[in-house]
Parts: structure tokens; sequence; C-alpha cells
């Protein structure tokens, strides 16, 4: 765990003090994009216009994303230090806002697209979180992301994996997405996802974002606020719904998981 955040804390120490010493690939209305390794920059043209489009409709759904975002480009062999499955990540501050790229994620613009939704929303979200100072609705935080995204994941293979681990309460997924053991991570990341995905499909989106907005610290006392409805019946609901898509699909050997799309990896267990 701390080597990959040591390398994570380089890179963002590079976006912050040391652009001088990268080449700077594109800028935009809301990002400039740096690349680590200078020949990268000729052979990526277009990624500021995907980011954009990207953030046109992340900041459509929260209107609370960052008015300028730095991006770094890194090749594998730097990613790969912070995590073979790691495709981005993000870093918010009051004062600025980060996302690091995988060169890859760069060569398609439809997977990097889903990408950049994914880190964008995550720095619309802190903006909004940060502005409550909750920690309460941290559980859903992944989830939203890779609604938001729209990651074209199928609800039957979820669902059949969530009841392959067990159920987690809110509280539960929230310490799963943080734990250090990576298949705790992944079964947190897709029961987030889920309950996220249902709350969508019966609600809005709109209506997430209001529960994010509310001013309760208490995300059962927003919800409830919002919808009219109390969590707890919300909850078993999801519970129902979830037996019921996995009626009819097999439990696979085993399963892969990383956050974001990626033609070129593994995700096929879970796609539609």
């Amino acid at each position: 765990m701390k080597g990959w955040m040591a390398v994570i804390c380089i890179l963002l120490l590079l976006l912050a003090g040391s652009a001088n010493a990268m080449t700077v690939g594109e800028r935009t209305r809301h990002f400039e994009v740096y690349f680590a390794d200078p020949s990268m920059a000729d052979s990526q043209n277009g990624v500021g216009q995907t980011l954009e489009s990207a953030y046109k409709e992340i900041n459509g759904y929260l209107g609370t994303c960052p008015v300028y975002i730095k991006v770094l480009v890194v090749g594998k062999k730097t990613m790969d230090q912070v995590g073979e499955h790691v495709e981005a990540f993000s870093a918010w501050s009051n004062k600025s806002s980060s996302i690091v790229l995988r060169e890859q994620s760069c060569n398609d613009k439809k997977s990097l697209k889903v990408v950049a939704e994914h880190e964008i929303c995550h720095l619309g979200l802190n903006n909004i979180l940060a502005a409550k100072d909750s920690k309460d609705f941290s559980w859903m935080e992944e989830g939203t992301c890779m609604v938001f995204s729209h990651e074209p994941f199928s609800d039957m293979k979820v669902s059949k994996y969530i009841l392959s681990q067990g159920f987690l309460t809110p509280k539960e997924i929230a310490s799963a997405v943080n734990s250090e053991n990576y298949n705790v991570t992944k079964n947190g990341y897709m029961q987030s996802y889920s309950l996220i995905k249902f709350i969508t499909d019966k609600y809005g989106m709109d209506e997430v974002v209001k529960m994010m907005k509310s001013k309760e610290t208490s995300y059962e006392k927003a919800f409830a606020e919002t919808t009219g409805t109390d969590f707890s019946t919300l909850y078993a609901q999801w519970q129902a719904h979830v037996k019921s898509e996995a009626q009819d699909i097999e439990i696979p050997a085993a399963w892969s998981f990383y956050p974001y799309l990626r033609n070129e990896i593994g995700l096929s267990e879970f796609l539609a």
C-alpha cells in the first residue's frame, strides 16, 4: 500500500509543481493535458476533446465539477507501479484538481470517455461532499461514478456475483471500497454500483444528486427527504431485485474486476 501511495504522491507533485518538466499536449476550456513522455504527445490527438465531452455530460448531472483540471498521461510501466488494475486516479483539494491517466486509455476514445467521466464525477462529488463535511455518503461515491459514467455492466452478472459474496450494508460497502485487500475492494465496488444503479433506475439520476446535495449529514435522512421512502424499504427491495436478477446465470469459477472499462483487459464477466 505504501509503495503505490508513494508513486501517486510523486505523480501528483509532478502535476502540481513540475509542469516545466513535461510536455503540454493540449489546453482546452477545462483541461490542461501533460504527457510524462514527450513522445506520447504526437500520438494522442483528440484527448482534450474527449475529456471535454466527458466533462459536459458529468457536469450536466452534478453542476459542481472543477472549472480547471490538470491531466497527466503516463506510460504502462509508471502506472503499473500504482497497480496493474488501475486505469486512472484523481486527486482533489479546495485549491486544485488532477487526473492521472494510463497512456493506453487514450488509444480508445470510447473507453477514455468512460474513464474520464468516472474521474470527473469523483471531482464533482468531492466538491459536494466537502461542502457539507459528511462522510456518511462515502458508500455511494464509487457506485455513483460507475453509473454516471455508463459502465456497461450486466445487472444479472453483477447480481450473481453479489449473491456469491453476501450482501453488504452501506457501512460495510464504504469499508470494503477502502480496503487494502483487492478482493474485498472489488466486492465493495460492485455492491455500491448495484445499489446506486437500482436507485437511479427507480428514481432517476437527478434524485441521487439531490441526496448528495441535501443539507442532511445522514444518507438515510437525505434519501427519505428526496424520495419520500425510508432507506430500509429500498434496501430490502434492492436485495429482492438482486436475487431475482441472478436466477438464470451460472457463477463463474473466477472473477476479475477493474474499476473502469478496458477493452484490452478482462471485464467480460461483468459486461452486458
